[in-house]
C-alpha cells in the first residue's frame, strides 16, 4: 500500500517551507557574497577572509548556541536567528568599508551557529516514524534545489540590481521562513526542552559514551570530516577555476555553483529508489561510504576539465552520489540515536565539521599566496575526501569475505 505524502504532516510542511526560503536565500548569500567582495576588495586573501569568517562563529561559539537552543527551544532559537540574518543583510549591500564588511559577515555567521543546528533538531522532530530516508531526502532535496537556482538567481540579481537592493530582497526572504516557522501551530518542539548535559566536560563525556556505544558513527563522522575539507575548497576552487583558468566572467561562477546542486536533484531520484531498499544501518553505511568515495572521484577529476561546459557536467554527475550519502548519513544518525542522543551529537560534530570547511577554506591560501598551482592546491583538497573513506571500505570488504 502506497504511504500517505510526508506533505501531509503539519510539522514536516512548516519545516519543510522554513527550509526552502532558508536554504534559497542562503545560497544566494554564498555566491553574492564573493561577487561582492571581488567587487569592491579583490580576489585574494579579503574573498578567502569573508568565506572563513561566516564560518568561524559556528566553530568558536557552538557550545552557546546549544545551549541557547535547548533553553528557548529549536523554533524561537532558529526564528531569532533568521531575524539577525536578515538585519545584518539589510545594511550588507551599502558597506563600503573592508573591516566593516567582515565583521556583518562574523554576525551572519553568529546567526548560523543558531540556525543550522536548530533546523536540524527540527528536521529530526518532524520526521514521520520509519520514514527517515524519504524524509531526509525530501528535505536535502530542498537544500539541492536551493543550491540549484539560488546561486544563478544571485548572479542575475546583482546584474540587474544594485547591492544595495539585492541583498535587502535576500532579508526578505529570512523574514519569510522566520515567519513561517513562529506560527505555533505545528512547529515540532518536543526535543526543546530535554534537561540539557552538563556544559564543558558533561557534554564530552556523553559525547564519547554514544560513540562508545555506537561505534559506526566513527564511519560516518571521519569521512564527513575529509569531507568537509574538500567542501571548503571547493569554492575558491570553482572561482578561480572559473576566472583564471576559463577565463569567465564572475557571474558564471553561480552556474558551477548551482550545477552541483542540479545534480543533487537527479540524486534524490536515487536516493528515493534505494530508501526502499536501504533499511538497515549496514546497507546505509554501505551506500554512504560507496557514494562517498564517488563524489570525491568525480570532483577531483574537475581539475582536467578543459572548460566551463565540461566541468559544469563534470559537477552534475558528482552530485548525484553526494544526495545519497547525506541521506544515508541523516538516516543512520535518526535510526542510532534519540533526539536528545542526536542534540548531543550535533552540538558536537557540527562545529567540528565546520572546523574542517574553514580549514579547506583557508587552503585556498596555497594557491592565492603563490605556493602552488590551482591544480596542486586541488589534488590536496580532493585527497582529504577520498583517502579517510578507503579504510572502512576495506573493512567492509573484508569483512564480507571472512
Amino acid at each position: 500500500m502506497k504511504s500517505p505524502s510526508l506533505w501531509k504532516s503539519a510539522a514536516f510542511r512548516r519545516v519543510g517551507c522554513a527550509l526552502a526560503f532558508y536554504s534559497f536565500c542562503s545560497w544566494m548569500l554564498v555566491a553574492a557574497l564573493p561577487l561582492l567582495v571581488a567587487q569592491r576588495f579583490g580576489t585574494g586573501a579579503e574573498l578567502v577572509g569573508s568565506l572563513a569568517l561566516r564560518l568561524g562563529p559556528r566553530i568558536l561559539f557552538a557550545a552557546l548556541a546549544v545551549g541557547l537552543i535547548r533553553r528557548a527551544g529549536p523554533r524561537t532559537a532558529v526564528c531569532a536567528g533568521l531575524a539577525a540574518t536578515a538585519l545584518c543583510l539589510g545594511v550588507l549591500g551599502v558597506v563600503e568599508h573592508a573591516g566593516t564588511l567582515q565583521i556583518i559577515v562574523f554576525t551572519i555567521g553568529l546567526a548560523d551557529t543558531i540556525v543550522v543546528p536548530g533546523l536540524l533538531a527540527l528536521r529530526a522532530a518532524a520526521v514521520l516514524a520509519g520514514r527517515n530516508m524519504e524524509a531526509n531526502t525530501t528535505f536535502q532535496t530542498i537544500d539541492r534545489l536551493a543550491k540549484l537556482f539560488g546561486p544563478p538567481a544571485a548572479g542575475l540579481m546583482l546584474a540587474v540590481l544594485a547591492p544595495a537592493l539585492a541583498f535587502p530582497a535576500l532579508a526578505v526572504g529570512h523574514l519569510v521562513a522566520a515567519t513561517g516557522l513562529f506560527t505555533r501551530a505545528g512547529a515540532p518542539e518536543q526535543s526543546s526542552r530535554q534537561r540539557p548535559p552538563s556544559a564543558g566536560s558533561g557534554l564530552f563525556l556523553e559525547a564519547a559514551a554514544t560513540l562508545r556505544e555506537n561505534p559506526v558513527l566513527w564511519a560516518l563522522v571521519l569521512p564527513a570530516l575529509g569531507y568537509m575539507i574538500s567542501l571548503g575548497a571547493l569554492q575558491p576552487f570553482l572561482f578561480w577555476l572559473n576566472h583564471d583558468q576559463f577565463g569567465l566572467g564572475s557571474t558564471m561562477w553561480t552556474v558551477l555553483l548551482a550545477a552541483q546542486g542540479a545534480g543533487a536533484v537527479l540524486g534524490a531520484l536515487v536516493s528515493n529508489r534505494l530508501a526502499r531498499t536501504l533499511i538497515d544501518t549496514q546497507s546505509l553505511l554501505t551506500a554512504y561510504l560507496v557514494a562517498s568515495l564517488l563524489e570525491g572521484v568525480t570532483t577531483l577529476v574537475l581539475v582536467f576539465a578543459p572548460n566551463h561546459a565540461l566541468a559544469t557536467a563534470m559537477l552534475i554527475v558528482g552530485g548525484i552520489p553526494e544526495m545519497v550519502a547525506f541521506a544515508a548519513y541523516f538516516t543512520i544518525i535518526q535510526q542510532r540515536l534519540s533526539l536528545e542522543r542526536q542534540a548531543v551529537f550535533y552540538a558536537l560534530s557540527l562545529p567540528l565539521m565546520d572546523l574542517f570547511m574553514v580549514a579547506g577554506v583557508l587552503t585556498g591560501m596555497l594557491h592565492s599566496g603563490g605556493w602552488m598551482t590551482l591544480q596542486q592546491f586541488w589534488f590536496v583538497a580532493s585527497a582529504a575526501a577520498i583517502l579517510p573513506v578507503l579504510p572502512f571500505l576495506a573493512c567492509r570488504s573484508t569483512g564480507r569475505r571472512s
